[in-house]
């Protein structure tokens, strides 16, 4: 930018650019970043032009001067190639007048001739925020919505901050400073270290910096929430858990902004200083930086433009319409104020076409328009608390071409009346500008409230200040579907600690214990972690099969794939408009389900038209290993995983679904708890069987125990390396083919030069490979087969005979599969083709057995 002015100089500066015949009427001072360009005329800056209160060493002055002169009597120096610039290269006249470009010396050369200034360096990190490096300090400059994210994407340590002009342009907000101070005291430190973060500011809006952080910190006061109107019972529970989690001082009372901040106020001149630095207030956000040895002028911090998230993943734009939906979320993040990878944990829910905004987080405009949907579609918004992850975008929604419902409780209401108020001061009214842009309604946790036939229900949480959730249902063909958004939530642990430790009443601990135990048909789960957010054990126990976790930007690697972890654009549909399949859908499933069971064909229809159409996000989960649903699913198209717990740390995949292949048929028929976890790998569609209609069906056409056998020797099938991992289809009609057999101890399953093709799989026992009537030895050791290997596969996948004996050595239980029918398998399915030839082609190599 052309305002980034800077010059290195020094009294050695002035009389090198005078010597080399370089003074005289400036062109242009470059921007950071841009070199000088050759043959540019620079104007040197007297010392008495400085800022006030700055002064140039002659004493170092004269040590350089000393040390160019020695330089130029060895030939090191053609021209001038100084230190003035602190590292911009600069494009100078050589004596002999060519023009050249030279880098100027780094920090430490400067260092070893005696000359180390404090260097001056400005870096935009994001548009709307810059870090003025000056020395050891970094002072941010600037805060736009998610600014401490760009600070972590470019690893700055702020040590100071300089509050600007500007509070908030074209709907983004320019004074988002809560998640700059958390990073301040809970990252840094700074505050149980005893430090406070200097504070550069004007003295007129230093008030409103500490009533702006006041309420995002602390809330409202005891005496404010009852001015507001809220009831006392609720005032009091809700003062007795703020102030358990609150940072303390030393004699307990709570910390306030000023034990966190300390001001350095600009002066009637514009001046502020700091140590060795001063800083120019020249209003309109810019400054002019200086110390003893270096100067930048005039830097304008720019906030005009399309502002850009910092995200280090892009939002990824929707690629297909959103279409009308009954009862519908959709998640436009899943990450919290200081995950860098994403969007803030905000949502949309769909009702009948209407949309309902859940929380406007940072950038609710791009975030919106990337999942499809406009910002002048929604008809209403629930604010569940005034944290900027959640509230910020308020500014945004000032930007709307009608007034919508806004539903928040009275507390929250006033908080955000009061940041409004600070964020626009330029307006006629601030204090009035929130009834002036939203319809408010004041909402009374434990109240029913309508939108467009869907009732929503509040509860309050536990969290650092108010804080709500909500639960949506309505009807549907005489079943109440239920949403739980259970908002910014304590962990069970820290609930049943506050609960020891007085802060909650009983009454309270079971409100709150109850969010984690209430049965719904999609729970948005709080898994923040730390000291006032939830963690994913906390709905271990919830019988609900859709738990989607949000203000995490990932979760821990051991559970990933038993929990469900939103993202920007997934939608969950829970009434779709068309609640049947298609006839194209129903094609393809009676397909699946007339493979999968020798039934009859109206059984299949009777499925069919109890079926519901299901979406399925990528990493969703579909049934989680333990849970109680019992509903089958046919795929349609997508693949998805079987994953197995079987303790500690990554689960084990047992096997791939893809299209035409069904899953959950195994909890209906033995009426326990899912053995598995399904987690999609891909957008999939399904068609849902309710378990109930299943049951009647298995039990109708007497499945149980066929199936049972199904499973048993698909199960001992997959425990062969070679074969674990391929589809379910393949599996079963690899078990269907297969017979359970008993072996006696000595009996000869294959024996040498006979035509006969059947491929076995020993699921107990041993057995032992003999060729010509010997025990055959492999690098001197006599081959013995465990089980879960795979035997005789050679014969019939190459049509040759018998090439080596099996005896069991002990009884065995095989599983026995006709040649015919492997090969069959096997040539439908190229990669076990490719698979059992490289298992062939290995043992020939080595000249063991294949049978």
């Amino acid at each position: 930018m052309e305002s980034h002015r800077r010059l290195r100089l020094g009294l050695a500066g002035s009389w090198l650019l005078i010597r080399y015949g370089l003074a005289g009427p400036a062109r242009r001072v470059p921007p950071i970043g841009e070199s000088y360009s050759a043959g540019e005329r620079f104007t040197a800056v007297p010392v008495q032009q400085g800022l006030p209160g700055c002064a140039f060493s002659d004493r170092r002055a004269n040590v350089e001067h000393r040390r160019r002169r020695e330089a130029r009597r060895n030939g090191a120096d053609r021209g001038l190639c100084s230190a003035i610039s602190g590292g911009t290269p600069l494009a100078l006249c050589s004596r002999e007048g060519r023009p050249e470009r030279r880098q100027v010396m780094e920090r430490g050369a400067r260092t070893q001739a005696g000359y180390d200034p404090m260097k001056i360096e400005a870096q935009t990190i994001m548009p709307g925020a810059m870090v003025i490096h000056a020395d050891d300090e970094q002072i941010l400059c600037g805060f736009p919505e998610e600014v401490a994210k760009a600070c972590f994407a470019r690893n700055k340590q702020i040590t100071a901050w300089l509050i600007p002009d500007v509070r908030s342009r074209d709907g983004v907000v320019q004074w988002a400073l809560e998640f700059p101070l958390y990073v301040a005291l809970f990252l840094q430190g700074l505050f149980a270290k005893g430090k406070k973060l200097t504070v550069f500011a004007q003295r007129r809006d230093w008030a409103d910096v500490v009533e702006y952080l006041r309420l995002t910190l602390l809330g409202l006061s005891r005496a404010e929430m009852a001015a507001a109107g809220v009831e006392p019972e609720v005032v009091e529970f809700l003062e007795r858990e703020a102030f358990a989690l609150a940072l303390k001082r030393a004699d307990g009372s709570v910390a306030g902004i000023e034990d966190f901040l300390h001001p350095v106020f600009f002066d009637a001149e514009g001046l502020a200083r700091f140590g060795g630095l001063t800083i120019r207030a020249h209003g309109g956000n810019c400054w002019s930086f200086e110390t003893a040895e270096d100067r930048l002028e005039r830097v304008r911090l720019e906030t005009e433009g399309e502002p850009l998230p910092p995200y280090t993943q892009p939002i990824d734009p929707a690629t297909t319409p959103i279409l009308p939906q009954q009862l519908e979320v959709i998640t436009l993040g899943a990450s919290n104020g200081f995950d860098i990878t994403g969007p803030c944990s905000n949502m949309v829910v769909q009702a009948g076409g209407h949309f309902l905004l859940i929380d406007s987080g940072p950038y609710i405009r791009q975030v919106l328009e990337a999942s499809g949907i406009s910002l002048n579609q929604l008809e209403a918004l629930v604010l569940t608390h005034a944290h900027e992850d959640h509230a910020v975008g308020l500014s945004a929604l000032l930007q709307l071409g009608r007034r919508i419902r806004l539903f928040a409780t009275r507390e929250t209401a006033e908080i955000v009346r009061r940041k409004l108020a600070i964020l626009n001061p330029e307006v006629e009214d601030p204090r009035g500008l929130l009834e002036k842009a939203f319809d408010l309604v004041r909402v009374e946790p434990g109240r029913d409230y309508d939108f467009l036939g869907v009732t929503l229900r509040f509860h309050y949480t536990m969290h650092s200040i108010s804080c709500v959730g909500v639960e949506l249902s309505t009807e549907d063909r005489g079943l109440t579907r239920r949403v739980l958004v259970v908002g910014d939530n304590n962990s069970t642990p820290g609930i049943e600690k506050a609960f020891a430790s007085g802060v909650l009443s009983e009454e309270r601990r079971r409100e709150l214990l109850e969010l984690y135990e209430r049965p719904c048909d999609l729970v948005i789960a709080d898994a923040g972690g730390g000291l006032i957010h939830g963690v994913t054990a906390d709905f271990d126990e919830n019988p609900s099969s859709n738990v989607v976790y949000v203000h995490t930007g990932r979760l821990p690697e051991a559970e990933a794939h038993r929990f469900t972890l939103a993202a920007p654009g997934h939608r969950y549909t829970i009434i779709p408009e068309n609640s049947r399949p298609t006839p194209l859908e129903r094609d393809c499933a009676a397909r699946a389900l007339a493979a999968s069971f020798d039934c009859r064909s109206e059984w299949i229809g009777a499925l069919l038209d109890a079926a519901v159409p299901l979406s399925v996000n990528r990493s969703q989960i579909v049934v989680r290993q333990n849970d109680l649903t019992r509903d089958l699913f046919v795929v349609l198209s997508g693949k998805l995983a079987v994953l197995v717990q079987n303790g500690p740390g990554s689960p084990q995949a047992l096997a791939e679904i893809h299209p035409g292949e069904i899953f959950g048929e195994m909890a209906v028929i033995i009426e326990r708890p899912r053995t598995a976890t399904v987690q999609a790998l891909t957008p999939v569609r399904l068609l849902r069987v309710p378990g109930e209609t299943f049951r009647r069906f298995a039990a109708r056409e007497n499945l149980a125990g066929q199936l049972q056998n199904l499973w048993n020797k698909r199960s001992d099938i997959q425990s062969v390396d070679i074969l674990a991992r391929l589809p379910v289809s393949t599996l079963n009609a690899l078990a269907r083919a297969a017979s359970q057999r008993r072996v006696e101890a000595g009996a000869t399953l294959i024996r040498e030069g006979a035509l006969e093709k059947t491929v076995y799989v020993l699921v107990e026992g041993r057995v032992q490979v003999y060729r010509q009537g010997a025990p055959l030895r492999v690098n001197g050791a006599e081959v013995v087969l465990y089980p879960g290997q795979l035997f005789g596969e050679t014969a019939p996948l190459c049509s040759v005979p018998r090439n080596a004996s099996v005896v069991a050595l002990e009884a065995c239980g095989v599983l026995a599969i006709p040649g015919e029918d492997f090969k069959r398998v096997v040539d439908r399915v190229p990669r076990l083709h490719y698979q059992v030839s490289m298992v062939v082609r290995s043992r020939r190599a080595t000249q063991q057995p294949a049978a």
